[in-house]
């Protein structure tokens, strides 16, 4: 297939460029003990993106299919309302591979299976648990990409992922809680799913005796969870340079401005080891590297395709990014997350007479247009007198993006990046965020 999709490197346009991808991949289920869903599969098909004025945009499971389809792209790129330009990058060729201590292809679906029963068996020890889900699930994937400007990338890497649900009830009151782990790695991420699901099962348990929240303006900390799908969701998806180009995001002309505490420094991060959200190369064949989005306070950069970069005069960041052969690159995410500062998560509490404690996530709204934002978390704990007491459930968190930005004051002195899948057009991605605790003011209230 790679010799003759090659082929459609020659179609008479000012670009082409043919992405060829190949992925091997598991699932398991498991409910109450029992294996719900066990499947496994392959996928294999080839994209290609021609540029006249604008774009064509083809995808097929085989090099014939694809070279008809092509043609029908040509003649739609020449249809294009708007001239398209692209930003110059010096073309990658090479091969580059994650080479995982134990690499799922290599393990049986016995194997695979084995880590759900470890965590179910760990949860069969709390009495108030009435219910469990884990799931496990692998992906190995192969991507060729090459273009007409010379572009020659191979690249290979495995990834796995862990989840837990547990739900306990007591009396009339139920109440669920979340683990995830995984990694652009091998099943060694998966060693500890034991504890994972011991730390679900007590969250839940925990969530049976919390209380209501109270409402109103605080201090809060904000754990690193939260810290990581609050700076995903809401400055992220803001410095996403389609976002910018359409006049989406509330970040747009803002380069160069302070926009957040001089505490605050975000990276985005596709090179980090093991993240979620790692590549070697984007899906325009660009070089994946890390870059500061904010730094100490000042915006610095969006996340670009070579497009985007185009229209707004700046270079190509590496963030092109696609679910699959199926679908066009857009300016995507990969691993972005809070640089840790210098304080201890007590420090983070001391001075604070009365506030909330914020833990993990269960999604919430953003608007990148209006920069304003609700999360809910998974629970919470009452701060007073700079010591942490009453258990909370049902804890939401609102307030605009950039006012929550500039009133950090404290930031931890450890770093944590968790696993997650972003959604945007369509698109599913695997992407990691996260930092530290940080300390902030923040309005906080319930969520039923």
């Amino acid at each position: 297939m790679l010799r003759e999709v090659g082929k459609l490197l020659e179609l008479p346009a000012r670009f082409v460029d043919v992405t060829i991808y190949r992925v091997e991949s598991t699932t398991i289920v498991m409910k109450d003990g029992s294996a719900r869903e066990v499947s496994t599969g392959e996928s294999f098909g080839a994209c290609v993106r021609v540029l006249r004025k604008g774009w064509g945009f083809a995808y097929a499971s085989s090099a014939r299919e694809l070279a008809e389809r092509a043609e029908q792209a040509l003649r739609g790129a020449e249809l294009a309302g708007e001239r398209v330009e692209l930003a110059e990058v010096e073309p990658g060729r090479g091969r580059a591979e994650v080479r995982a201590r134990l690499h799922p292809s290599r393990a049986t679906l016995e194997e695979k299976l084995e880590y759900l029963h470890r965590a179910s068996e760990a949860a069969s020890g709390y009495a108030r648990v009435v219910s469990t889900s884990f799931a496990y699930s692998d992906a190995s994937v192969e991507v060729t990409y090459l273009s007409s400007e010379g572009a020659e990338l191979s690249m290979r890497y495995p990834r796995v992922a862990f989840h837990a649900q547990v739900f306990a009830k007591e009396g009339a009151r139920l109440q669920f809680a979340t683990e995830r782990a995984g990694a652009t790695s091998g099943l060694e991420v998966l060693e500890d799913v034991e504890v994972l699901a011991e730390k679900a099962c007590e969250k839940a348990e925990r969530l049976l005796r919390a209380k209501a929240p109270p409402s109103g303006e605080f201090k809060v900390v904000i754990d690193p969870k939260l810290t990581g799908v609050f700076i995903h969701e809401a400055l992220g998806h803001a410095v996403e340079a389609d976002h910018v180009v359409q006049g989406e995001s509330i970040l747009g002309g803002m380069l160069g401005q302070r926009i957040a505490s001089e505490l605050v420094t975000v990276y985005d991060d596709p090179t980090l080891e093991g993240g979620f959200g790692s590549y070697f190369y984007d899906a325009e064949g660009v070089r994946a590297r890390r870059k500061a989005v904010v730094e100490q306070g000042v915006l610095r950069s969006y996340l670009h395709t070579r497009e985007t970069a185009a229209r707004l005069g700046q270079e190509p960041t590496g963030n092109a990014r696609a679910q699959g052969y199926s679908y066009p690159p857009l300016p995507r995410m990969s691993n972005t997350y809070l640089a840790q500062g210098d304080s201890s998560f007590e420090e983070l509490l001391e001075d604070i007479e009365y506030g909330v404690y914020l833990l993990g996530s269960r999604g919430g709204e953003v608007d990148t247009a209006r920069g304003v934002f609700q999360f809910s978390a998974e629970e919470g704990f009452l701060i007073e007198r700079g010591e942490l007491t009453t258990p909370l459930r049902d804890v939401a968190l609102s307030g605009e993006t950039l006012e929550i930005l500039r009133r950090v004051e404290a930031v931890g002195s450890g770093k944590e990046v968790h696993i997650g899948y972003c959604g945007k057009n369509g698109q599913l991605v695997a992407v990691g965020d996260g930092g530290p605790a940080i300390r902030t003011i923040a309005t906080v209230g319930g969520t039923s």
